[in-house]
């Protein structure tokens, strides 16, 4: 029986950065393309992705993730929908930036992506986690695309 192949966190990085600079045809300017979120957990980042077309993946810094669960999950693809529009909604508070560095720990990191450049704002942890400041409901709407896998992994079958 061969061993599964051990995710490479290296992926992690280029996958998340591919994200960030990769502009996509078709959107008028200034229009949402992509929203990325990152956060520390105990064991390294997640980086949270949601996407104008309804794409919602998870990258792990530790190499393992989801991709692109929009297509086949609805309650993914609403999700990133949803954190869309409200990353639409409150694009005057993000900066432009060149930067794309993660955040220190404690605090979260929000990129919103548009065919003029990449914005960012940070947000403290302990204020998403108590629903406190203008970005809470971008972070719940960026926790729903998790959510969305965790009750697709619950409701599939397992094997024997």
């Amino acid at each position: 029986m061969s061993t599964p192949p051990r995710a490479d966190p290296a992926i992690y990085r280029r996958l998340r950065d591919h994200m960030l600079q990769l502009k996509q045809p078709g959107f008028g300017p200034g229009a949402v393309q992509k929203v990325l979120m990152d956060w520390h957990v105990d064991n390294g980042t997640v980086t949270v992705l949601a996407a104008a077309d309804g794409t919602g993946s998870l990258y792990f810094s530790s190499g393992g993730g989801f991709l692109g669960g929009g297509q086949g999950y609805p309650e993914v693809r609403e999700a990133a929908r949803h954190a869309v529009g409200l990353a639409e909604r409150l694009m005057p508070q993000f900066r432009k930036t060149d930067s794309i560095e993660l955040p220190a720990r404690g605090s979260a990191s929000f990129f919103v992506t548009t065919n003029e450049g990449i914005y960012t704002v940070v947000a403290k942890e302990a204020d998403l986690r108590n629903g406190l400041g203008p970005f809470a409901a971008l972070g719940n709407a960026m926790q729903a695309i998790i959510t969305g896998y965790r009750l697709r992994q619950q409701k599939a079958p397992t094997k024997n």
